[in-house]
């Protein structure tokens, strides 16, 4: 009995930490070049994560433009809504992070907010796969958006999760880290919850 036990606790370790799949991202105007460093996100001017196969191409200004490969359905698979709360908790966790760095809080931008909202139901409803597919297209936005901006960093992240279990996450993955403690300035995050109580997370990030 004891024997059947762990093995369905170690069955459920295994389940859970697939299920917290964490990944991150960062771009900017100049940087053309890949590093992918985790085979569930990536960091650097565009690079592929190897779980979302897509091919990509450069255009004059260094802006890494994508192929798209994946036929986005024109109903969700799923339903689900916003969760504004998490997302205050969320920029308030990483502000108090940036604070222990000494570093400047981030400002809520409703733009860059728009694209993180959009990007987090778009996976919850299943929409697109959970990764960073369409960075590109938010990068450009926020370029638009917000004159004389040079980088955009993405963040994201699933399950059924507190805020601070999230940020932690972050904090704990030298990738993520990275873009919580970059010289940004504006800060977009979109939190969604879909029928199937899944939990999407999306925190955009651009100076």
């Amino acid at each position: 009995m004891k024997r059947d036990m762990c093995r369905l606790i170690g069955v459920n370790l295994i389940f859970i930490s697939i299920f917290l799949t964490i990944a991150g991202c960062k771009s900017s105007r100049s940087t053309t070049t890949s590093n992918t460093a985790y085979s569930d996100g990536y960091s650097s001017g565009g690079a592929i994560p190897r779980t979302v196969p897509r091919t990509s191409s450069t255009r004059p200004g260094g802006i890494v433009t994508e192929k798209k490969v994946v036929v986005t359905p024109t109903t969700p698979v799923v339903q689900a809504n916003l969760a504004p709360g998490l997302e205050r908790d969320i920029l308030s966790l990483v502000n108090d992070y940036r604070k222990t760095k000494k570093l400047p809080p981030l400002q809520n931008n409703g733009a860059m907010e728009y694209q993180a909202r959009r990007h987090s139901m778009d996976m919850g409803t299943h929409r697109v796969p959970f990764g960073h597919q369409g960075f590109s297209f938010r990068m450009k936005y926020v370029f638009d958006k917000i004159p004389g901006s040079t980088q955009v960093g993405e963040n994201i992240a699933y399950g059924n999760l507190s805020a601070k279990a999230v940020v932690t996450g972050w904090i704990n993955s030298p990738e993520h880290r990275k873009n919580m403690e970059g010289d940004f300035k504006y800060t977009g995050i979109g939190v969604t919850r879909n029928m199937q109580n899944q939990l999407y997370f999306t925190q955009l990030f651009a100076k």
